[in-house]
């Protein structure tokens, strides 16, 4: 499919999807992680003089629960290599498809020896250039809606790949406060936190493969499917409209189902739900084909929660001619059947 994003948290699902989807984004807001304080142990009471210490009896430590964090949906982060630009735009090759980037007051110096990689992080977007060899930062762009952390809306806490950080707006805040609340705003910040300049910025992301090697790519988004025309399921999502080819494999989608999309390293997934059921009507799982370790007896597909072991009660004609590697399509049924096995093109 292709997907392109024009820059603009629902209920989350995972899903699987193996896609070509075409999307355009809007941009979104930082959502903060929220850290617990370490625990400190305090000192040891001191025992009256002349008392005697009772037998130490062991205390059998409370075992640590595990905060379950749920995926942050809208999410993307992608990676690409330039190869066409001038001065306001530049066109990347990404392991999932075409990625550009424009803006009227910036993107004047990009070089084809630099590195750009995107990011999706609920309503926050951010825009990193680097220098492939060094790993320099060039340039960051960090596009949001405005969460001021003064009353003086002197300063913006945002997040960033290394965590929500904290930026002193300077001569840039009266221009930031004066925009209206829903509209976000895009700054352009340096390695050290200092906010360099005010832009606008804009991409499209293209999804039209499934990476056919491993990459540190990532997606994740959640919608409902507004229109079918042709070959092609139009899904609405919280960065725009995503149009999904039937030919990664989504099938017999109807208007108003929920779908969901989850792209990480090589594997594809999407899930299709139906009447609010919690549990996906159809999930399509894409890619390579890999078998279990004891045989030829299951497939490992991987999907959000993990890799899922799909039983093969007898070999399917559609697999005798593939070799391990070859990137597959699962189609799988609401009890987790499988019902359809077929080759990506």
């Amino acid at each position: 499919m292709m997907v392109t994003l024009v820059n603009s948290d629902q209920r989350f699902r995972f899903m699987s999807f193996c896609l070509s989807a075409l999307l355009s984004l809007c941009l979104p807001t930082a959502s903060r992680a929220e850290t617990n304080a370490p625990l400190i142990e305090p000192p040891p009471l001191e025992e009256p003089a002349g008392s005697v210490a009772p037998e130490a009896v062991p205390v059998e430590p409370e075992p640590t629960q595990a905060v379950a964090t749920a995926p942050v949906s809208p999410s993307v982060q992608v990676s690409g290599s330039i190869w066409r630009s001038k001065p306001g735009i530049v066109f990347l090759q990404t392991p999932i498809g075409p990625l550009s980037l424009s803006s009227k007051t910036t993107l004047r110096d990009v070089k084809n020896s630099q590195k750009i990689t995107l990011w999706v992080h609920g309503t926050t977007t951010v825009i990193d250039i680097r220098e492939r060899g060094a790993d320099k930062l060039v340039h960051r762009y960090v596009t949001a809606m405005p969460n001021f952390t003064s009353p003086e809306k002197q300063t913006v806490a945002l997040w960033t790949p290394d965590g929500e950080q904290s930026f002193a707006l300077g001569g840039l805040a009266a221009k930031i406060a004066g925009r209206p609340d829903e509209q976000p705003f895009t700054i352009e910040v340096d390695g050290a936190g200092a906010v360099r300049g005010l832009h606008d910025v804009q991409y499209d992301l293209q999804v039209n493969q499934i990476p056919r090697i491993p990459s540190s790519v990532h997606l994740l988004l959640n919608g409902t499917v507004s229109k079918l025309k042709s070959n092609y399921v139009f899904l609405k999502t919280p960065l725009g409209i995503v149009t999904v080819s039937g030919k990664t494999g989504v099938r017999n989608a109807k208007v108003g189902q929920e779908m969901s999309v989850w792209v990480q390293d090589r594997h594809v997934a999407i899930d299709l739900y139906q009447d609010g059921v919690s549990t996906p009507s159809r999930r399509f799982l894409s890619g390579p084909l890999t078998y279990a370790p004891e045989g030829q007896s299951a497939l490992i597909m991987q999907g959000p929660e993990g890799a899922q072991s799909i039983p093969l009660t007898q070999r399917p004609a559609a697999l005798s001619a593939l070799k391990e590697g070859v990137p597959i399509t699962v189609e799988l049924g609401r009890e987790g059947e499988l019902l359809d096995i077929r080759r990506v093109n």
